[in-house]
């Protein structure tokens, strides 16, 4: 693959500047260049995929595309198989293909956060490895169970870090809300905390209105149709606006 399809494959980049998910990225480099790279054949995962040795690099961009949905469960059922072989070039593997869901959670964590941004990437690798020991591939939506425990642990230290920036403030300067607290992402975990919406629905917006993940291909993932996806997510809104304007739900306002 070139330079440029590698870079439009992996999306943003997280703000660290000596970030984890960057030596995964390096190592996973090395596992697929050459005369031999790493990689699954297309015969053991069907619905569409060549009928050949996928490169693993190539097989991240086939399943980015919304039309390869129906092929995400069983490549990633086929690659936590070969994680559990003990084999560690496959768990770098399994990371590189969520890694451009990884970078953007890390992009998202990262603005205007006080603290080392490897810190938010470290633990948002640390909570997707610990998840991908234990996840039931039988299971549907393996990506996005991943990435989840991911987002969660984003967000909790993300939380845990907002006071020690509020403590660290000058005196010199304006007292103003620390900026978690404004944050989308801490908007939508306290409506869930708040029974608002649900962790589920949250994603849902989340993904679609903060990640800019369109809607078409949630709804595959969801197993939905476009428009249940689009009432779903209407639906949260409303409720989570309607919190938003009675106190329930504090930290920022929707626009």
């Amino acid at each position: 693959m070139s330079a440029a399809s590698t870079t439009r494959c992996l999306g943003a980049r997280s703000a660290a500047a000596d970030s984890p998910l960057d030596h995964v990225e390096a190592a996973f480099r090395l596992l697929v260049t050459g005369s031999t790279p790493l990689a699954v054949h297309g015969d053991r995962i069907g619905h569409g995929l060549p009928r050949r040795p996928i490169p693993v690099d190539e097989l991240r961009c086939i399943l980015r595309h919304p039309s390869s949905s129906a092929a995400r469960d069983p490549a990633w059922r086929e690659i936590i198989r070969l994680t559990r072989t003990g084999q560690p070039e496959w768990t770098i593997a399994a990371v590189a293909l969520a890694l451009p869901g990884l970078r953007r959670l890390a992009g998202q964590f990262s603005r205007g956060y006080d603290g080392d941004p490897a810190d938010l990437d470290a633990e948002i690798l640390t909570a997707f490895l610990e998840t991908l020991k234990s996840i039931d591939p039988d299971r549907p939506r393996i990506a996005l169970r991943l990435w989840r425990a991911a987002r969660r642990a984003g967000l909790q230290l993300r939380h845990a870090d907002a006071p020690y920036g509020a403590r660290h403030t000058p005196a010199e300067e304006s007292s103003v809300p620390p900026q978690p607290c404004g944050h989308p992402d801490f908007v939508l975990a306290s409506a869930v905390r708040q029974g608002v919406i649900t962790g589920e629905e949250a994603d849902l917006i989340g993904r679609t209105r903060l990640e800019e993940v369109p809607l078409l291909e949630i709804a595959r993932e969801l197993g939905v149709s476009y428009n249940a996806a689009k009432n779903r997510r209407w639906r949260a809104e409303a409720r989570l606006v309607q919190a938003i304007r009675d106190a329930q739900v504090t930290g920022a306002s929707m626009t």
